[in-house]
């Protein structure tokens, strides 16, 4: 969830957007699965009264039928997704 400040937020700080790169991420290999499927469906987040509240399961459980991943290897892609969807919500509920 890397964003760029604005040019308006570094208004009198003598810095510009392009000052900041986006940062690098290496992925391991067995995360792969988890990180494809949830950049697939990043926007499906399901909204309560105070905004975000948890991705819908229903599409990505979709998803993993269409592609007929069972068992064990949708076990460890949907713990994947939890922990990114955790990560993803204390970012956005940040203070």
């Amino acid at each position: 969830m890397w964003r760029r400040p604005t040019a308006a937020a570094l208004r009198g700080t003598g810095l510009k957007p392009s000052h900041y790169k986006e940062p690098i991420v290496e992925v391991w290999p067995e995360s792969w699965p988890a990180v494809e499927l949830y950049m697939r469906y990043q926007t499906q987040w399901l909204q309560g009264p105070g905004g975000p509240s948890g991705l819908n399961y229903a599409i990505l459980f979709a998803d993993l039928d269409r592609s007929g991943i069972e068992g064990e290897g949708r076990e460890d892609i949907m713990d994947g997704i939890r922990t990114i969807e955790a990560e993803v919500l204390a970012e956005i509920y940040k203070e």
